[in-house]
């Protein structure tokens, strides 16, 4: 399982170049759509990659509320040939519904089965890919363990909400941020309560965490992306015991960089899209 910590700071410049396509009718595009779920629409953005298609396409989740989208990740990897499709959850930022972790989940089904029943986006649907920040890393993680047309996931500070409860009674101090993360993060939410999340989290340590499906997880190509002065999801609370799970069960595919930021990885925002865009690459065979 390889294994990379970054302890310093690197200086690194970084180079970016972009295509002009003028009027070429295949010329990247930004989409707004609303996708039908189960408890009304779902608001979803594409952002197209240049070319005809069909194109490697990768869904992108956002961690709770929303506030950090990581659209500056969705700008790079459709300048690298991606389809990038991001959305809100259920009850998050305009999609209709209530907010629950449980409606992340089944709002994940809902997104990939839209890309794999669409026939005008041009999604490559024999190369999908998923990518998750925070929540979303949990959501990326679970939606990668039960559906086999996720080839690849990156978990990115990955906040493994059904570890809840055991961190009540082992890590206090972890435990106090999780409380602390789901009350800032309910006011932006539509029905639902920071009491309401913390229960729903310590109630369903099963369904809710990445440890149980290790098993699945390590059978296919993952990223996990860490931050050593991430306070809100500490790594050592989170990612640590889904890659010592992942190993258990004689996982070799799991590759892990931590670099010395914070849990928006604010100040490794190119070194840390690049890294992911390299790790996708590998994974479509590029």
């Amino acid at each position: 399982m390889p294994d990379q910590t970054h302890s310093a700071p690197e200086t690194v410049l970084h180079r970016l170049t972009e295509t002009h396509y003028g009027s070429d009718p295949y010329r990247p595009a930004l989409k707004g759509f609303l996708i039908p779920g189960r408890r009304g629409k779902l608001l979803a953005a594409l952002f197209a990659a240049a070319g005809p298609g069909p194109h490697p396409t990768v869904l992108l989740f956002h961690g709770i509320p929303g506030v950090e989208r990581n659209l500056d990740l969705a700008q790079y990897l459709r300048r690298e040939g991606f389809h990038v499709l991001t959305f809100h959850y259920s009850g998050c930022f305009g999609s209709d519904g209530a907010y629950s972790i449980a409606n992340d989940l089944e709002d994940a089904e809902t997104v990939l089965n839209f890309v794999l029943n669409d026939t005008g986006c041009g999604f490559d649907r024999d190369r999908i890919y998923a990518v998750g920040h925070s929540l979303g890393g949990f959501v990326c993680g679970r939606l990668a363990a039960r559906r086999p047309e996720i080839r690849a996931g990156v978990l990115l500070m990955p906040y493994d909400i059904g570890r809840t409860a055991q961190l009540k009674a082992t890590d206090p101090a972890a435990y106090q941020g999780v409380v602390d993360l789901l009350n800032d993060a309910a006011p932006w939410l539509s029905g639902t309560s920071g009491e309401a999340l913390l229960k729903e989290a310590e109630e369903n340590e099963a369904a809710f965490s990445l440890v149980p499906v290790a098993e699945e997880l390590s059978r296919i190509p993952l990223l996990c992306v860490t931050g050593s002065l991430d306070t809100d999801v500490p790594e050592h609370a989170f990612c640590t015991p889904l890659r010592h799970a992942v190993a258990a069960c004689g996982g070799t595919l799991l590759q892990y960089e931590c670099y010395p930021t914070d849990h928006a990885f604010s100040d490794c925002r190119l070194t840390v899209a690049e890294r992911i865009c390299r790790f996708l690459k590998e994974a479509d065979g590029r």
